[in-house]
């Protein structure tokens, strides 16, 4: 991998582009680049040093329009991070695999009663998940089930629960669920890739200082073989094609001084995110396409997924640790006895795990106890009405700012209430005397983005194929989250990630 400026980028024809640098976009350079193709990666944010809080390096000019309890508003942050290496750099490690129900859910789910599926099963994606878990170096059980969903045997042993994970499991131990260690890409020891974990910084929202998390620079891009091109702080502007079917160009934004430039490339792959990479799509809108490129259907941006959450949070009276910098792994306890039941909306529920807080504003106070904090997270049903559409106002750059149009379900607030009422439970048995819930506004922004450019049979209902290729076009692939038709239950990377490299593989 070697990085270079957009100016040398735009002198060359790559084999490929990739817009993004993140989860999916850095796992297909990798496989692309190894098959012998050249690859470029276009990332529009930068490098991030080791030890960075995310809120230091936030761009409030990049955010979007989101609907809030209120009404509109313009913080709407459209990303999981724009940064070399995207939302790996901050995100906390948790590395769930799907079940086969997140992949192929009930139709009544799906959200279009016309709507053909894409048919992935889960053996298709299990040798990439194996080859994503190896190359990251995932921990967590080597076997166990929860009722249908079964853990596989993952590359190394489980890390050891953090003081506030040990309490919670002990809590949902005494009420007769199964608490498991939960999956992560963090190196909890001295191994392949660094000296592991020293507990300096919290996991969610700050770049590992010890380069203990597995985010996709060093563990894959670093390690990357053959011809990897990288330009940063370059920003995708919209696709020009050269004839029907045929994307010729990319439009891109960068350089000093910051100017217009063509970068081009036999094939494009979408990496940049469920959003961005359907505002892409719909910048392109040209004379031939005037609803956005590869937009027959009308699908593109369509059906954005946020993944429903809250947290949970309740204090000890006795505090847990001696002193607690809330400097530990963000999650080392997952419960899954809950993703399904009847007492459940349609008998979907969700997951609940560890999630420990960034701050506690009473950790110093004498006689305070330890504050505990569950996240309780589930797959939104896809509405068409929830959508990425672009604003007639226009940032610095130029370009139309991005739409956030998404509401909540009605039965996903009521599943999210049994949910938290579980994970309430849980925090009571693990000694917390009072309980309490806090919105994570996943309304006007989520790290967990689906949909958006959805993968179908058939082209009338959908955007993709199942190999990612938009239906449009012959040489354009989606290989992030906009192609899940349903998000699933789960933290979605790993699954992103390995479906990354299935779409990869099948490029050609």
């Amino acid at each position: 991998m070697r990085i270079i400026s957009v100016q040398e980028a735009a002198t060359r024809t790559f084999d490929v582009c990739v817009v993004g640098s993140g989860a999916s976009g850095a796992i297909t350079a990798a496989v692309l680049a190894e098959r012998g193709l050249s690859v470029l990666i276009l990332e529009q944010g930068t490098a991030i040093p080791p030890g960075t809080d995310h809120d230091d390096v936030e761009d409030p000019d990049t955010w979007a329009y989101a609907r809030d309890g209120e009404g509109w508003s313009k913080e709407g942050y459209p990303w999981s991070a724009m940064a070399f290496g995207g939302g790996t750099v901050f995100y906390g490690g948790i590395s769930f695999r799907y079940e086969q129900r997140d992949l192929d859910p009930p139709p009544a789910l799906l959200g279009d009663a016309d709507y053909a599926h894409w048919r992935l099963r889960l053996d298709e994606l299990e040798p990439h998940y194996d080859w994503v878990e190896d190359r990251l170096g995932v921990s967590g059980p080597s076997h166990g089930r929860v009722g249908d969903y079964a853990f596989p045997h993952y590359a190394r042993g489980s890390l050891p629960h953090t003081p506030m994970g040990g309490a919670l499991a002990r809590g949902a131990d005494a009420l007769g669920l199964t608490p498991l260690s939960t999956p992560m890409a963090i190196s909890g020891a001295r191994d392949r890739h660094g000296p592991g974990c020293a507990e300096l910084t919290p996991c969610t929202g700050f770049t590992c200082p010890v380069n203990a998390k597995a985010d996709v620079i060093s563990r894959i891009l670093a390690r990357a073989e053959g011809d990897v091109s990288v330009a940063l702080d370059t920003r995708a502007v919209r696709f020009v094609a050269s004839a029907p079917g045929r994307a010729k160009r990319l439009e891109v934004l960068g350089g000093s001084p910051r100017s217009r430039r063509s970068v081009h490339a036999d094939r494009f792959v979408l990496a940049a995110n469920a959003i961005q990479s359907a505002a892409l799509l719909l910048r392109s809108a040209d004379r031939r396409e005037p609803d956005g490129m590869g937009n027959s259907s009308g699908q593109v941006g369509r059906h954005l997924a946020m993944k429903n959450s809250v947290y949970v949070r309740g204090r000890t009276q006795e505090r847990i640790v001696a002193h607690q910098p809330l400097r530990h792994r963000y999650s080392s306890v997952c419960v899954l006895d809950h993703l399904r039941g009847a007492e459940f909306p349609g008998q979907l529920g969700g997951i609940i795990y560890e999630a420990n807080p960034w701050e506690d504003p009473e950790a110093d106070r004498p006689g305070a106890g330890s504050l505990l904090q569950l996240e309780c997270l589930l797959g939104d049903r896809p509405q068409a009405r929830n959508m990425v559409r672009l604003a007639r106002s226009r940032d610095r750059d130029g370009l139309q700012r991005i739409v956030m149009d998404y509401r909540q379900h009605p039965l996903d607030g009521e599943r999210l209430d049994v949910l938290q009422g579980k994970a309430k439970d849980v925090l009571h048995a693990a000694g917390a005397e009072r309980t309490e819930s806090v919105d994570s506004d996943f309304a006007t922004g989520s790290t967990h983005l689906h949909g958006t450019l959805r993968a179908g049979d058939d082209p009338a209902t959908s955007v993709t194929d199942r190999t990612g290729r938009l239906h449009d076009y012959d040489n354009v692939w989606s290989a992030d989250g906009a192609t899940f038709p349903f998000a699933g239950n789960f933290n979605p990377t790993l699954t992103i990630q390995a479906n990354a490299r299935r779409i990869a593989v099948g490029i050609s």
